[in-house]
């Protein structure tokens, strides 16, 4: 990123997808507060789940926590000295933040597979970022920057027709 422009747009696209991983994680896309999960669990066995549960639910919310995190490790990475290790350390730090805080505001279980999947998805945006900088010569997040913001701009119009013909 050369410009002032291009930084502020990759903070704003940014900032926003923090925001909406806030409320996907810790408020579970609620549309209301009435509608906030309460409940405080933990599970410290990896990969561990109840034999009565749905195994295919486990499989798909595992692929989601590692789609989800991806964008997190893109746009970690360019920061620190030690650019791969700071795309990994960061995802994994906002993931523990988000069990952490989800254990102490009673707004879901928190569990070491989730912590686990979220830093690998940072993990593969990380290396995602540095794979993309080899095929585009540095405007890696800019093109990733221009796909968030669409991607942003169709979720919030959903959202926004969704709770609008939702009540």
């Amino acid at each position: 990123m050369n410009t002032k422009k291009e930084k502020v747009f990759a903070y704003v696209v940014m900032g926003i997808y923090l925001l909406f991983l806030c409320w996907l994680v810790l408020f579970k896309l609620a549309d209301s507060i009435d509608k906030i999960p309460s409940m405080r669990g933990i599970n410290l066995i990896p990969f561990h789940y109840d034999q009565l549960a749905n195994t295919r639910f486990h499989r798909m919310e595992i692929l989601y926590n590692i789609l989800v995190f991806v964008p997190t490790g893109f746009f970690f990475s360019p920061f620190g000295k030690r650019k791969v290790i700071s795309g990994i350390i960061a995802s994994a730090i906002l993931s523990l933040c988000f069990e952490i805080l989800q254990w102490i505001f009673a707004l879901g279980a928190s569990d070491i597979t989730d912590f686990i999947t979220n830093t690998a998805g940072g993990a593969l945006g990380t290396f995602l970022f540095f794979a993309m900088g080899k095929l585009f010569k540095g405007h890696q997040v800019k093109i990733v920057c221009i796909i968030g913001a669409i991607i942003e701009a169709i979720f919030i119009i959903l959202m926004i027709v969704l709770i609008f013909f939702n009540n």
